[in-house]
């Protein structure tokens, strides 16, 4: 495992996360990539894109991981699956974009809707996935109850709206490294630019998720497959009932962290959290799912690499960006208790 602990030292070299377009079926889709070591594959949630993780995932990538971060249809540099589009087609573009990529082992990853999704992904090929991460997703039985609640009853909508820009305001402000705060903003205006020229993508989004069939379906499947699986959900979260969390871990027979404080997106208020937990986790579940599928510490980086990926796999590239990412550690902000 490389050296990049979270008790003050640092990473030898910054990380280069590269930008680039993928065509998938007639389909632009952003991945951002970065490192070498184990395939982890990130997707972000409802409104953004990757590159607004992207200091916490090149933390990551100092713990041994080759990050692919994925922009959904209709964020970032990916285009829509159309109006009226079901959250399968979200899903279905995921899964064909990992595919393309070469990847056949990977530890999952999503936020928020994007837990939805890769839970979804996971589901559907069980073997596909060396372990599945969740943080605060939209998932459980809470959520499944809140959600026709949602959908139907505008005034319910509307409080929760009003949660949403509570809970985003109290976290994008208190960024640590104002520089690389900057330069993200940068990268991420593609979303926000659509939010405002291009609102009907958000809206899709959001129609999918309410119209979505109920989660608890595809978390007992998963859990049936026995998936090594952690679910990491800020204890101060507006957005997602701690109840739904524990609801999803317990359905999923997985490993519960509660990130004490956190709002919904605790991991972009603190770089620092994400990366501290799952280092704690590699001597523990996760670590245990590595060596389940092959990958032992006495492996190299590109022998990890290699072991998930298909020979034969070549993307089609557009347009790479690069973006320098400093790997400094420090001790998270938020404090965090494994159940």
């Amino acid at each position: 495992m490389p050296d990049a602990s979270a008790s003050g030292t640092s990473a030898p070299a910054p990380v280069r996360l590269v930008q680039r377009v993928v065509e998938v079926d007639g389909r632009r889709v952003g991945v951002a990539t970065a490192g070498r070591g184990t395939p982890l594959v990130m997707v972000h949630g409802f409104g953004v894109e990757s590159l607004l993780y992207a200091q916490p995932l090149a933390r990551l990538v100092g713990l041994g991981f080759r990050v692919y971060a994925l922009d959904i249809a209709g964020h970032g540099a990916t285009d829509s699956v159309g109006m009226c589009a079901a959250l399968d087609g979200y899903c279905d573009l995921v899964e064909r974009t990992v595919e393309q990529l070469g990847i056949q082992r990977a530890l999952f990853m999503g936020h928020s809707m994007g837990g939805r999704i890769v839970a979804e992904v996971v589901a559907r090929d069980p073997q596909r996935a060396i372990a599945l991460v969740l943080l605060d997703p939209i998932a459980g039985a809470s959520w499944d109850a809140m959600r026709p609640w949602l959908r139907w009853f505008p005034p319910a909508l509307a409080l929760y709206g009003a949660a949403a820009v509570v809970d985003v305001t109290s976290t994008l402000p208190a960024l640590v490294d104002a520089r690389q705060a900057i330069k993200i903003g940068r990268r991420v205006r593609q979303s926000v630019r659509s939010i405002v020229t291009e609102p009907w993508n958000g809206l899709m989004a959001g129609a999918a998720v309410l119209r979505a069939t109920p989660s608890v379906d595809t978390l007992a499947r998963v859990g049936a497959d026995g998936v090594p699986s952690v679910v990491i959900q800020g204890s101060a979260d507006l957005l997602v009932p701690e109840s739904a969390a524990r609801d999803a871990a317990a359905r999923l027979g997985a490993t519960y962290v509660s990130v004490e404080g956190g709002r919904h997106s605790w991991m972009v208020r603190d770089p620092e959290a994400l990366p501290a937990i799952v280092e704690t986790l590699l001597d523990g579940v996760l670590g245990d799912a590595m060596r389940a599928a092959g990958i032992t510490d006495a492996m190299s980086l590109d022998e990890r690499n290699t072991l998930c990926l298909r020979a034969d796999r070549t993307p089609d590239t557009i347009e790479p960006v690069d973006v320098v990412l400093p790997t400094t550690r420090r001790a998270p902000r938020f404090g965090f208790r494994v159940v």
